[in-house]
């Protein structure tokens, strides 16, 4: 049986349960409750208030012991099993008054206990007391499991020390961060054994300054956890103090900050390093710069930066795309940090643990920061060591990938005190190691920054100088080398500006291409250049063709072929007239799109040379594959080729190659007869040179053409129809004497000082014998003899020998160099014999009797 007494301005409170099996008591505890303002709900048994207790939730139990079914301490031991009957309080109701049934009552759960008969008026405020400490505990719960939850969220605990007993104890929370669940005795704080290794001796340090101090800030330090877990943590603390002053005891708190940790060092990588190759980006590297420059300049010692740059490597990320790119700086970067850190290098540092001196500054720049070094000369052993590691064959997508750095190096302070003056002048640096022919490296020195400001004046007026008109064409002819007709015109840039005179194209061409300034330059030239060939086509000026340079810039912009045929439709000058020069750089930065173009250009007819063979490398399986007509060779391979046998190697062979696919060649750089001479001797198609013709201006190129006999001079064979002997010897006297004998002997002489002009006379003149003398200074004249039998091996060469050098001699005749030799002084009767024999084509071996004696 359950009743309900309730007062109509308490329903919205939980009511008070009586539970007792006497109806009157019930009756009684329930009217005098609900008179003090109450609501109460009844029940007469355990088992019925147990389910009134789910059903209503009441603040508060009273509970008779002696019931039947279930008795009041059996039913109290039920409750407390309940989630939350765990802390409701129970007020017994017994007539027992005897000891062990009120332990029993507090055993089983009661909360306190009242005896029968019962003071109702003590009853009331027995309930109302209960009831406020209940409510007053479940506050402080409340607010104990906010701040726990709190502290769990924050991973944050407390923890107190203990003057007296020197330990420190810690709350849960802090007992989960530390990993010491399983352990929550107090610890001794000298031991403090869940502090990392590394960092004990700071926490102890803290510890006894907050106790000797008071001062018990802020620190974060490192906890090794079980299993080797490491964590970061920040404590902070605060003392208490006695009635003498004196620290009696640290409170504080812990604070798991190990995400927080991991986010910053997240944010300081996103933000410090590069995101491809892990290292130093320029924010960080350029911190890094004032810090090592401020420690040198305190200590007077030198440091050094070095300025990296990738060569050609766009042509990689063209050719194999962006992904392999990415994988090759990444390779590059582990490359040079290997040969940075694989050894006791100058820039190594005890305390660089991120490679701090290696930065990536973006695309393919990195920088390498030598913090201390003994001489300027330690940079260049680091550049070095560079050089050669990254120089080596990457493996990459099945592909073997070359690449080569060029590196720039400025040292402080000579080159500069403050971090952006270094590193620009460090940049400078590099680019003047491209210059000097890339792969190789090169310091800073006071004549770049006037290079930087001569370029930068430079590149102001180039920008103006095609408005202006300061840009002209000159024009140098191109001769067939058999009868010297004009066959050909190359058309070459010029600039006069008013304020720096006559610029040289090598300055300011080469500026054009890195501004791009070249695209509108490039493409003024070639109407120019098609436009005037077609006048002088229509006045009848004998040539076949007009050659016009390419830059790389214009030969790979997408709309290159259609600015040709453009131009020649505009001028109406036949494609077969126009040759475009291109170099084998040019031409193998992206081999593959090349051919393309060209196929391009020739099923328009339009002719295409090579310029500067030999200057760059070329892949023979791709050379093979380009639609090209000629073959330019350059004029560093002629200009000593009348005394080089290297030079004549490689004209001879660049010549029977291109003759060999179809080709024609033509040399650059002739600037005399006697090479004139030699080419023609190696069946070069033409020539090109100051010999014949120097570049200039369109009016005086078409009164040079009309003076110029169709056969000049120069390629006639004027050479002597009767054998010569040519004589060379530093003695004028003995030359002088030397010539008598030979005009008696009734030949014709010719005389040269030295072993260069001697062998600039075998390149211009039919020489039968040539006949040298052993001591001259520069070349003596058994080398001499051996570059005659390399160059001309048909001509006779005899040795002047004197007894001092007869071994030589013998050396030399049985090497080759030497056919005969003749001793001194010489006789007229020996030397005409001599002559005949090996003029008339007899053949006189040597044996043991001719060797000198």
């Amino acid at each position: 049986m359950m009743t309900m007494f309730e007062s109509p301005d308490r329903q919205h409170q939980p009511p008070v349960l009586v539970v007792d099996d006497d109806f009157s008591v019930r009756l009684l505890v329930a009217a005098a409750l609900a008179q003090a303002g109450f609501t109460v709900v009844e029940a007469d048994n355990g088992q019925q208030a147990l389910a009134m207790f789910n059903q209503r939730s009441p603040s508060m139990i009273l509970l008779d012991v002696m019931m039947p079914e279930m008795d009041g301490f059996t039913m109290c031991a039920e409750l407390r099993k309940l989630a939350d009957g765990k802390h409701v309080p129970v007020l017994m109701m017994t007539g027992l008054d005897d000891v062990d049934s009120v332990n029993h009552a507090y055993a089983a759960g009661a909360t306190d206990f009242i005896t029968k008969p019962i003071n109702y008026t003590l009853l009331v405020h027995r309930v109302r007391y209960m009831l406020r400490a209940y409510q007053a505990m479940e506050r402080l719960t409340d607010s104990e499991r906010r701040l726990a939850n709190a502290q769990r969220i924050a991973n944050l605990g407390s923890w107190e020390w203990n003057r007296k007993f020197s330990t420190v104890s810690c709350s849960s929370q802090t007992l989960r961060i530390l990993g010491l669940q399983d352990d929550p005795s107090p610890s001794h704080f000298r031991s403090i054994p869940w502090v990392h290794g590394s960092d004990k001796d700071r926490v102890r340090i803290w510890f006894r300054n907050a106790i000797a101090t008071g001062d018990a800030s802020s620190i974060i330090y490192r906890i090794a956890r079980q299993g080797g877990i490491e964590r970061h943590v920040r404590m902070q603390g605060e003392a208490v103090f006695n009635g003498k002053g004196q620290v009696c005891s640290l409170q504080g708190t812990l604070q798991d900050i190990t995400e927080i940790r991991l986010a910053e060092e997240r944010i300081q990588k996103l933000a410090y390093y590069d995101n491809l190759t892990g290292l130093p980006n320029r924010g960080f590297f350029m911190t890094q710069v004032k810090l090592v420059l401020e420690h040198a300049k305190r200590h007077h010692h030198q440091a050094a930066m070095l300025f990296l740059d990738l060569d050609d490597f766009k042509r990689v990320n063209d050719n194999l795309g962006h992904g392999i790119g990415d994988k090759l700086l990444k390779m590059v970067a582990e490359r040079i940090s290997h040969s940075l850190y694989s050894s006791d290098t100058v820039c190594q540092s005890s305390n660089d643990k991120h490679n701090s001196n290696l930065a990536r500054l973006g695309g393919d720049e990195f920088t390498v920061l030598l913090a201390e070094i003994a001489h300027s000369q330690d940079a260049a052993i680091v550049a070095d060591k560079i050089l050669d590691i990254v120089s080596q064959p990457f493996k990459l997508g099945g592909h073997e990938v070359f690449v080569t750095p060029s590196v720039g190096i400025a040292v402080f302070p000579q080159d500069g005190t403050l971090t952006e003056t270094l590193l620009k002048h460090a940049d400078m640096a590099m680019y003047s190691a491209k210059h000097a022919g890339k792969s190789t490296y090169r310091f800073f020195d006071e004549s770049m920054n006037e290079d930087a400001s001569r370029r930068l004046i430079m590149e102001r007026h180039l920008r103006k100088a095609l408005d202006l008109g300061e840009l002209s064409l000159h024009y140098q002819p191109q001769r067939d080398a058999e009868n010297g007709r004009i066959c050909g015109i190359e058309a070459l840039l010029r600039w006069n500006n008013t304020e720096l005179g006559s610029v040289s194209p090598a300055n300011f061409i080469p500026l054009a291409e890195e501004t791009g300034l070249i695209k509108p330059i490039g493409e003024w030239a070639l109407h120019t250049a098609c436009s005037q060939a077609k006048a002088w086509y229509n006045a009848g000026l004998g040539f076949e063709r007009i050659a016009v340079n390419i830059s790389v810039r214009q030969f790979s912009h997408a709309d290159f072929y259609q600015l040709i045929t453009r131009v020649l439709n505009d001028t109406g000058l036949q494609p077969s007239m126009l040759e475009l020069e291109v170099t084998e750089s040019l031409l193998m930065s992206d081999a593959a799109s090349a051919i393309q173009i060209l196929k391009q250009l020739k099923s328009h007819g339009i002719l295409v040379a090579i310029d500067d063979f030999g200057t760059g490398y070329s892949n023979l399986a791709y050379l093979k594959r380009f639609p090209i007509d000629r073959i330019k060779i350059d004029s560093m391979f002629v200009r000593d080729i009348v005394t080089d046998p290297n030079d004549i190697a490689i004209a001879t062979a660049v010549i029977k190659m291109a003759h060999g696919m179809g080709l024609e060649v033509t040399a650059e750089g002739v600037e005399t007869k006697a090479q004139l001479k030699m080419l023609k001797k190696l069946r070069c198609d033409e020539i090109q040179g100051f010999y014949l013709g120097h570049p200039m201006p369109a009016e005086e190129l078409s009164v040079f053409v009309e003076k110029q006999a169709i056969r000049k001079p120069e390629f006639h064979d004027q050479t002597n129809l009767h054998p010569a002997v040519l004589l060379v010897d530093d003695d004028h006297n003995t030359l002088a004497g030397l010539a008598r004998l030979v005009g008696q002997a009734g030949y014709s002489a010719l005389t040269a000082s030295s072993a260069g002009d001697g062998l600039k006379l075998l390149a211009k003149n039919n020489v039968s014998v040539v006949i040298s003398d052993y001591f001259m200074p520069g070349m003596d004249g058994v080398e001499f003899l051996k570059r005659v039998s390399k160059i001309h091996p048909g001509t006779v060469r005899i040795m002047l020998s004197g007894q001092s050098d007869r071994q030589t001699v013998i050396n030399a005749i049985n090497n080759g160099a030497i056919s005969r030799f003749l001793d001194k002084p010489i006789k007229l009767n020996v030397l005409r014999s001599t002559l005949r024999s090996v003029i008339s084509g007899k053949k006189h071996d040597i044996d043991e009797r001719q060797l000198p004696r």
